[in-house]
């Protein structure tokens, strides 16, 4: 049985958007008009980032591929991408981006080879693409970066459970072992809901100020952030990626911990709030890339927010479970409004 296709044209080549119909952006229901004709004017009208043309490198396809299909469509005469306000696109940034790819071999691991980038990083790590990415050429070291969504609740939640299970025993139904320290039910969920809170201050200050740290020149520097982030601006549609490990996680947890416990009433409370705030922090932010929530939810103005971030605005909406801390630090990003509803 043939493999199903969904062919598009721009500028005269070839391009099959079937895998990418659930990834894009702006929702599948918006490209479901364009099978089988040119998008360069769709292109234009939505106002593309220079990250979006990059990207559909990895769609093209050989015109001998689509030779059974009827491709229709206007073409502008010159053929070229027009610039507006509304888009950061530049045909000569976008050759630019185009002679950086040509730099790397994505079928070779790529944490060696950033050198041959490293003036340009910043540029090259925010113009995303649709591929796999290998980081090393040790299977056992490529195998622990990768972590499927699951394995996250699966580790976190019995921790939460035990720390939340033992603190309600020792703080409050203690019985007659209670002392003057010991605290009612209500401000058992108090310092919960602290930890909670908290989380929500490290979540944007981690990934405002850690994760989009300008690594500079050095190569330490750049290889270290694009293990903690980079690649996930560079390959943001790869699943097995979204997800922070457990293991690397309890060790930040661990320090973290460490250096704010002298300074937190009742820590062990607080640091179950926190754990359940970064659980639900990196469920949010799988579900915002793979998910398809409903217009009206919270999570589907999330989702386009987020989307905002990874192809428009890097350095705004750093919040990813709340837009709580870029309002507060006034980085939030306009997302712009639509008539009609994104499906994915």
């Amino acid at each position: 049985m043939a493999r199903e296709i969904f062919p598009v044209k721009f500028k005269e080549e070839c391009y099959d958007l079937q895998k990418f119909l659930r990834d894009h952006p702006g929702g599948v229901n918006t490209l479901q008009m364009y099978k089988g004709k040119s998008i360069l004017q769709a292109m234009q009208k939505f106002g593309h980032s220079t990250s979006a043309y990059h990207l559909m490198k990895d769609l093209k396809v050989d015109g001998d591929v689509l030779k059974d299909v009827n491709l229709t469509g206007g073409v502008s005469e010159n053929g070229r991408i027009l610039t507006n306000e509304d888009s950061m696109r530049d045909p000569e940034e976008i050759e630019f981006l185009e002679q950086l790819e040509s730099r790397l071999d994505w079928s070779k691991p790529l944490l060696c080879q950033l050198h041959a980038i490293a003036p340009d990083y910043e540029k090259w790590v925010n113009s995303a693409v649709y591929r796999k990415c290998r980081l090393f050429a040790s299977p056992l070291l490529e195998s622990l970066t990768y972590t499927p969504w699951y394995f996250v609740p699966m580790f976190w939640i019995p921790v939460i459970l035990y720390l939340g299970w033992t603190q309600y025993y020792e703080q409050v139904a203690c019985g007659e072992h209670c002392t003057d320290a010991n605290i009612t039910t209500f401000q058992y969920v108090y310092y919960i809901s602290l930890g909670v809170l908290l989380w929500t201050i490290l979540e944007y200050s981690l990934h405002r100020w850690i994760f989009h740290l300008d690594p500079g020149s050095s190569l330490i520097m750049i290889k270290l952030h694009f293990l903690i982030h980079g690649m996930h601006h560079k390959v943001p549609f790869d699943g097995l990626r979204q997800v922070f490990p457990p293991i690397p996680a309890l060790g930040i947890t661990t320090i973290i911990y460490s250096a704010l416990r002298p300074f937190l009433p009742y820590p062990v409370l607080v640091l179950t709030g926190g754990l359940i705030g970064y659980l639900t922090y990196d469920m949010i932010h799988y579900y915002v890339h793979h998910g398809s929530p409903k217009d009206g939810t919270y999570l589907y103005a999330m989702k386009r927010y987020h989307s905002n971030h990874h192809f428009l605005n890097h350095d705004k909406a750093y919040g990813i479970s709340s837009k709580m801390w870029d309002h507060v630090f006034r980085t939030v990003a306009h997302v712009k409004k639509l008539s009609f509803s994104l499906r994915w």
